[in-house]
């Protein structure tokens, strides 16, 4: 089947078209296309995903684990909400319980959500995507329903989450035996979604789960203690029905911390980038004084840790050296409020930021990645994933990301590819954070107009810049991301940048300049198909 009959006068400059209608497709093929495949526990792009150390976190582990084993109706509690502050690796335990329950067999599906990922900070997938899961988990009688739901309407897919909860997961559940051993599901970082609105949403509608009787499914939900989020657990649909854990920091946790430094510094001495420099390093390294002091400025945070064992363990450096620059880090936080919680990690962000030779040019990419992975995920987020990130800074904005960055790769990943990802959000909530960050504050704002004036600039040089014949290759996305996105950037603009941006849009040439708005408009109005219009 075609997806257009007697096409004429009709190019195709991008898009993403999701067939939610009858091609010969199964139910859960059409599904499997409707997904977001990198947000699962086992995904391909979260690999290796970040996970407890074999020694630590076991009590916690085991806690969540047991409660998933007890039959419904033993307690009230459908939910378990794992909550606490930044870096203190609720991620990590919530990808550990996924394996545990994928050994024992009761785990049904996954949802890890992550803010600066494109796709993974949409809700509109996750009930797909958790469904998707259930069906492969339970083939039989929720795996055909199903697969004869989408049969039927192909437009569920496309419909409001509440209405893909109930079609896809709650009336399926109904179908099973009320005896049959619970299925988990694990969702992570519910606070990481875009929308505070719809973070709350999301809890909500998980909170309708005790509404249907026995349902035998658990939910394992992982956030920050943000206000929006407990209000809703505080309420009286959640508030029966939800096991709570706070993670704080405790004895157990420093000597959970202190197990995984000491592990991680042998493999660093055990490594074949550093065997040559640590082959003489009397051992144990460091000595149990300085993991000891480490211990202590982590206050819990693993995300601390794990920093610092990626900065010592850069094979670029010497480990002694990489040490020593930590460890001289003021005992004293410099900037913002004492009692700021995470003030040992800025401490040590701002440690690491400060090997960087060229700290503006540093700063201009992370603040540019921010800025474009922003517009990436209202643009397109299929390009966003094909897409040599470090290739189009350079293009748009004349940065070199890879040199830029270079003496800060323990923040940031950076793939054979050249995708640019942050470990934790941690790092780009410092960037944001006046308070926290000081000299190394960012403007979003003022990247926005930048970027928006480069884009501008680009139109205004290159008549042939919406020409089809580039489509598909890399120069032919950064000209038709120029073209798509400059108005995003100029909505998120600073106000002070204003005049400067209208006069660039004066300089362009005025036929020109309505195409492109033109074309704007048709790929909104087509979701993908933009009509020529006239010269």
């Amino acid at each position: 089947m075609a997806y257009f009959e007697d096409p004429r006068d009709v190019n195709i400059y991008g898009g993403t078209f999701n067939g939610v209608f009858d091609i010969g497709l199964t139910g859960l093929q059409i599904l499997f296309q409707n997904i977001t495949h990198d947000a699962t526990h086992d995904s391909a792009e979260r690999h290796p995903p970040p996970k407890c150390h074999p020694n630590t976190r076991k009590a916690i582990v085991n806690d969540i684990v047991q409660w998933t084993h007890r039959p419904l109706g033993t307690d009230e509690s459908r939910i378990f909400w794992m909550n606490g502050p930044a870096g203190v690796g609720k991620t990590a335990i919530a990808q550990t319980v996924c394996q545990r329950l994928l050994e024992s067999g009761q785990l049904g599906g996954s949802f890890f959500f992550s803010r600066m990922v494109a796709g993974r900070n949409d809700p509109r997938s996750l009930f797909s995507t958790i469904a998707y899961q259930l069906a492969i988990a339970i083939p039989g009688i929720f795996g055909q329903a199903i697969e004869e739901k989408i049969k039927a309407d192909p437009s569920i897919l496309k419909k409001h989450i509440k209405l893909q909860l109930e079609k896809l997961i709650i009336e399926p559940l109904r179908l099973l035996d009320s005896a049959t051993p619970p299925i988990v599901i694990v969702i992570d970082g519910v606070d990481e979604c875009l929308g505070e609105t719809t973070q709350g949403e999301i809890v909500r509608l998980l909170g309708t789960l005790s509404q249907h009787g026995n349902l035998p499914i658990k939910i394992v939900l992982t956030s920050r203690p943000e206000p929006w989020i407990r209000h809703e657990f505080d309420t009286q649909l959640l508030l029966p029905h939800t096991r709570r854990m706070f993670l704080e920091q405790t004895s157990e946790t420093d000597e959970d911390i202190r197990t995984f430094l000491r592990s991680g510094f042998s493999d660093i001495c055990d490594s074949p980038d550093h065997q040559q420099t640590m082959a003489n390093v009397p051992k144990p390294w460091p000595s149990p004084s300085v993991v000891d002091a480490l211990v202590e400025r982590a206050s819990g945070q693993f995300i601390y840790a794990s920093t610092v064992l990626k900065f010592v363990g850069d094979p670029s450096y010497q480990p002694i050296a990489q040490l020593d620059l930590v460890l001289s880090t003021a005992s004293a936080s410099k900037i913002g409020n004492s009692t700021n919680p995470l003030a040992t990690l800025d401490r040590l962000y701002i440690q690491i930021l400060s090997t960087s030779p060229d700290k503006q040019q540093t700063l201009d990419v992370l603040c540019t990645v921010i800025a474009l992975t922003e517009a990436f995920d209202d643009f397109n987020s299929q390009m966003y994933y094909s897409t040599n990130l470090c290739q189009f800074v350079e293009e748009l904005l004349r940065l070199q990301p890879e040199k830029a960055l270079r003496t800060i790769r323990s923040l940031v990943d950076i793939s054979k590819d050249g995708d640019v990802k942050f470990f934790h959000k941690s790092f780009p909530d410092f960037l944001l954070d006046a308070s926290r960050s000081g000299d190394f504050l960012i403007d979003i704002n003022a990247m926005h107009s930048r970027i928006a004036l480069s884009c501008l600039k680009m139109i205004r040089l290159d008549p042939t810049i919406a020409a089809p014949s580039w489509h598909g290759s890399h120069a032919g996305m950064v000209k038709e991301y120029t073209v798509y996105c400059w108005g995003r950037h100029w909505m998120l603009s600073s106000v002070s940048d204003q005049d400067q941006l209208c006069d660039e849009i004066k300089s362009i040439n005025a036929s020109l300049f309505y195409y492109y708005l033109a074309w704007e408009w048709a790929r909104h109005k087509t979701d993908g198909i933009a009509t020529n219009s006239p010269k």
